[in-house]
């Protein structure tokens, strides 16, 4: 079997011959992107063990859009649909038009490296940058792919393991001053949503979470009331779907306040009220539905959402900012990070930290006066 190593330009590479292909014909693979004549000879070792174990073989010279392709279709049974859809379009919008042509074997690092440039610099629709954190998202779908290829013997390693995972922004989120969040909750006291409002900023609970809820999840004769989150209901492409959440953190009971809870009664009688003029004998199954009792499409909350902040005069802000207002006032209120955390059904704590550093940052200095008060009372 002969191999060799090589330099073009800048970059290593090796050439080793494959196992005879269904017409009895040797072929020879070419590997480049290799920063040092090392990494290629190390490359080069692990592909002829590759090839003796059967993990790398003849196959046809895929493109990366018919690898995306295949990629989709293996992956389907086992992803949520919402997830799905937002994997093909990613491909679709991003990861093909620009370098779909391109013949899987001769992928480099190099290529994708200047794929992810050319998508912050211009990449977008209509030739907007995307966002760091869009690029990272866009790295991980197109290294899961690169991933299966290897994993299918279509490549002997993943380009995208030789170049840095694009940082997510750390830019802070827009959200409302706790006078904006009084505001907010004013205006909203005539709204058709109301109770929805303040269950949000009194728990932060996410867009699906909310469009999920049923009443069998919510225990307000329980001392203290509790509401467990159970069901999200988000969209995939047109269509709407209902997931169990999918980790252990997204799956939560929350403890309400006895304000929050007054409210969700008020509401629940309101929504009975309805369901007996429409000739129905019990309240509805989803707490936030509409008059005709049908839970609302997840959009369709974002709208409402965005026609109550026109009428407070407010800054237009997501419901997903919402979520990070509650999760501001809870830490400005005292919370611990890590009820906050759990609150808010984030993995860890550290995320939260994270998140939301500049938050606890100016708590420092009240924490600072505490303590000196403690040690040295005035």
């Amino acid at each position: 079997m002969a191999e060799n190593v090589g330099r073009r330009g800048e970059s290593w590479f090796f050439r080793v011959d494959l196992p005879p292909g269904p017409d009895g014909k040797r072929r020879q693979k070419r590997v480049g992107g290799f920063a040092t004549e090392r990494e290629a000879r190390r490359a080069l070792a692990q592909s002829k063990v590759d090839i003796d174990t059967g993990k790398l073989r003849y196959g046809a010279r895929r493109t990366v859009a018919e690898l995306a392709a295949e990629w989709l279709e293996a992956v389907r049974p086992n992803r949520k649909a919402s997830t799905f859809s937002n994997y093909g379009c990613l491909m679709r919008a991003y990861v093909v038009p620009r370098i779909g042509p391109a013949r899987l074997d001769r992928l480099t690092p190099a290529d994708i490296q200047k794929l992810y440039s050319d998508l912050r610099s211009s990449g977008g629709q209509g030739g907007k940058p995307l966002s760091g954190t869009q690029v990272h998202n866009i790295h991980g779908v197109l290294h899961n792919a690169l991933s299966y290829a290897v994993r299918m013997g279509y490549l002997s390693r993943n380009p995208a393991e030789a170049i840095d995972k694009p940082r997510q922004d750390t830019e802070e989120r827009p959200v409302y001053t706790p006078d904006q969040v009084r505001h907010f909750l004013s205006v909203a006291e005539g709204d058709r949503l109301r109770a929805m409002w303040h269950l949000e900023l009194a728990t932060g609970l996410r867009r699906a979470e909310l469009a999920g809820l049923r009443w069998r999840d919510v225990a307000l004769d329980r001392d203290p009331p509790v509401l467990a989150v159970r069901t999200t209901r988000t969209t995939a492409g047109h269509m709407v779907v209902e997931y169990d959440p999918k980790t252990r953190s997204g799956r939560r009971v929350l403890h309400l306040d006895r304000a929050t809870r007054d409210i969700l009664w008020d509401h629940r009688g309101a929504m009975a009220a309805e369901a007996r003029k429409r000739g129905e004998p019990t309240v509805p199954e989803y707490v936030f539905v509409d008059e005709l009792g049908d839970p609302y499409h997840p959009a369709q909350l974002t709208r409402d959402l965005h026609s109550l902040q026109q009428r407070a005069g407010l800054p237009r802000i997501t419901l997903h900012d919402l979520r990070h207002t509650a999760a501001t006032v809870a830490l400005l209120a005292g919370v611990h990070p890590k009820v906050v955390s759990e609150r808010h059904g984030h993995a860890s704590t550290q995320i939260t930290l994270d998140r939301y550093s500049h938050v606890i940052e100016s708590m420092q200095t009240a924490a600072a006066d505490a303590i000196g008060r403690f040690l040295i009372p005035e």
